[in-house]
């Protein structure tokens, strides 16, 4: 899927992505990210999130996590 991203598209919302880093959830971190939104993930590993996502080292699996 191709199209213009429109950068105020989600302007002042905020998002919860789970394993945002890697794979699909990095694609949608920064697709989100691409479009103003302010992002949280949780991930095992930091790995290399797009711009304006914050990420927080955790193993949602698990209780600890």
């Amino acid at each position: 899927m191709t199209g213009r991203i429109d950068p105020e598209e989600f302007a002042g919302a905020r998002v919860v992505v789970s394993g945002g880093t890697r794979g699909l959830g990095l694609a949608v971190t920064a697709r989100f990210a691409a479009a103003g939104a302010r992002i949280v993930t949780a991930a095992r590993r930091a790995g290399e999130a797009p711009a304006r996502v914050h990420v927080i080292e955790a193993d949602l699996s698990t209780a600890q996590g």
